[in-house]
């Protein structure tokens, strides 16, 4: 009797769990509301066409605050130097070690989606970088430079899903200004996404949405600035800078042998803490990452149909990245 009683006691609690289930599970009356509603803004192009398939289309307008920090390994070639306006002079014997840039960026991004499938977006923000360079022949030393700049890009957005999946390919090129650097670093970006969407029961509008991807980052230029020798970091054995007996300097045209004389007696009198006068580095190179391509791997939390929070983070390919956000959304 008792089993009996325990045992009707369990299928009245599954019973009432079903049923409470059952009216929780919000997300097909959500799905039907969305056919039956109006769109009412002029964007995305055919949105009430859109709705009325019982797609749940994003506000048109956004406004969205990017935290982003970084490093990239990178490969420098072509070296270029001169001392106070001389005229610059190959370094085509220098060899490095380990080259690695980091960043970090505040950005502000308003984006428009123009079609149900495009989105199109303006960046601007500030960058701070940093580039730490290892010389391991001829001599052996090591340095580290400071930039800052702002920063303005413009990119494109394609978007679709089936069901819960859905996949986008992201392009944008940005520009940014350093203060020590000629012209602009000129940038391009393509990220390819795939995701799955997690969407709520009880509250249809709110979602969590993962992803993986990959980026392919293409910064390959020529970089060319002036940079002060006080503003240089530099680290090693002030020995090294001793050229005039290395065989290296030796076989440099006798011009050449001029311009590095003096840099290096710079140098090694600041690495013996010497306070020499200040002097203007000039230099030309070209750089590029270490691989262009890496992987990423990220998720959103969607509020409600105003607030978005995305975190995203790189890695492989040389380069090490987190990227956080927050968007609001509304309607025009």
């Amino acid at each position: 009797m008792k089993l009996k009683g325990l045992l009707v006691l369990i299928f009245i609690i599954i019973n009432q769990n079903i049923v409470f289930a059952q009216k929780e599970d919000l997300r097909q009356a959500y799905a039907d509301s969305i056919k039956t509603s109006t769109w009412a803004y002029r964007l995305p192009a055919w949105g009430q066409r859109i709705t009325k398939r019982g797609v749940d289309l994003p506000y048109p307008i956004g406004v969205m605050i990017n935290y982003f920090s970084g490093s990239q390994k990178v490969v420098i070639s072509d070296l270029e130097v001169g001392i106070n306006n001389s005229p610059l002079v190959p370094l085509d014997f220098v060899k490095f070690g380990e080259t690695k840039a980091t960043l970090n960026s505040v950005t502000s991004r308003i984006d428009v989606w123009a079609l149900p499938f495009v989105d199109i977006y303006a960046v601007v923000g500030k960058t701070w970088a940093s580039t730490s360079v290892n010389v391991v022949e001829p001599m052996n030393f090591s340095n580290k430079v400071d930039f800052e700049g702002g920063t303005f890009g413009v990119g494109m957005t394609l978007g679709g899903a089936y069901k819960h999946v859905f996949g986008t390919l992201d392009y944008n090129n940005t520009w940014t200004k350093f203060d020590q650097i000629e012209g602009s670093i000129h940038s391009q970006m393509l990220a390819p996404r795939f995701g799955y969407v997690f969407q709520s029961r009880r509250k249809p509008n709110r979602n969590f949405a993962p992803w993986i991807g990959v980026q392919g980052l293409f910064v390959n230029r020529v970089t060319k600035g002036t940079i002060n020798l006080s503003d240089l970091g530099v680290s090693g054995n002030s020995a090294d800078f001793d050229v005039e007996d290395k065989a290296w300097y030796q076989n440099l045209p006798a011009a050449d042998k001029v311009i590095i004389k003096q840099i290096a007696d710079k140098i090694r009198d600041k690495l013996d803490k010497l306070d020499p006068e200040d002097a203007s580095i000039s230099y030309s190179l070209k750089k590029k990452a270490l691989s262009p391509w890496s992987m990423s791997v990220g998720g959103q939390f969607q509020l409600d149909h105003h607030w978005q929070f995305r975190t995203e983070a790189g890695f492989f390919g040389g380069r090490s990245s987190i990227l956080a956000s927050v968007n609001y959304r509304f309607g025009f």
